[in-house]
């Protein structure tokens, strides 16, 4: 009788690794063909294998989000298993493995009382490692507008850099990155912008609803009056004074590519 073929084989043993990541489920026509070793029986042979390939997955998961793996603890491990059971990886770079994280932890069950506040974090590490992972872009200069005549500076339209991202949470996230106690914050509506600068850091920081909306509409492709319109709860000269703030800001940060 001919047994399987190499092909089926290494089907089953991808079966085997990648349908339970961290548990037991090996395929039993696998282990039925493995024979033992001196140390181990065919399912430890094989578990060998399914065991390595959980925990390289997550140790990719804990070097992408470090600060949700800290405020799990010994719980981040499970978390990781039913993460990888519902989300398994299917893309050949390892990169893409926590796309799906953040909105995984708005439903787990393993931490109901700080998932919302660690879906929001995640959510900030993986826009953190997507505006690393961005393209390079020059920036423009704020001393490339000072030519610009006070006429047309309503129609100017921004060009972004790749490497910016918003993010909006519903608790303060920036404090939970930086260590603040989870039990101690409040949920609280937060705007932040993340951020590649030239030296390859990373940086993320909060912004007011003003600031906010008026990037969105910068980002958006709107021209510059109607980023200003953002401030239109302002006094004209305060929201003048409070809009041009914000691109300068902005120009310094080098979140501007170029204008449109």
């Amino acid at each position: 009788m001919h047994g399987p073929s190499l092909r089926e084989l290494q089907r089953r043993f991808w079966r085997s690794l990648a349908e339970d990541p961290g548990g037991r489920t090996l395929a039993p026509d696998l282990v039925e063909v493995v024979a033992p070793s001196a140390t181990l029986d065919a399912d430890g042979r094989v578990a060998v294998y399914a065991n390595a390939y959980f925990w390289r997955l997550r140790d990719v998961l804990r070097e992408d989000f470090p600060r949700v793996a800290a405020l799990l603890g010994p719980r981040f491990e499970e978390v990781s298993r039913r993460y990888l059971r519902a989300h398994p990886s299917q893309h050949p770079s390892v990169r893409q493995l926590g796309r799906h994280f953040a909105a995984f932890l708005e439903g787990d069950d393993v931490a109901p009382h700080v998932a919302a506040q660690l879906a929001d974090l995640a959510r900030l590490e993986w826009s953190r490692i997507e505006v690393f992972d961005a393209p390079d872009r020059e920036f423009l200069d704020a001393s490339a507008l000072r030519a610009v005549p006070a006429e047309d500076w309503p129609a100017l339209r921004f060009v972004p850099i790749p490497a910016l991202a918003i993010v909006r949470a519903r608790w303060p996230v920036h404090d939970l990155w930086a260590g603040a106690e989870a039990a101690a914050l409040a949920p609280t509506p937060t705007v932040l912008r993340v951020w590649r600068a030239a030296d390859f850091t990373v940086f993320h920081a909060p912004m007011d609803t003003r600031a906010a909306e008026a990037l969105d509409r910068l980002m958006a492709g709107q021209p510059f009056a109607a980023a200003c319109e953002a401030y239109a709860d302002l006094s004209p000269s305060e929201g003048a004074q409070a809009a041009t703030a914000s691109l300068l800001r902005w120009l310094e940060d080098g979140l501007i590519e170029r204008l449109a």
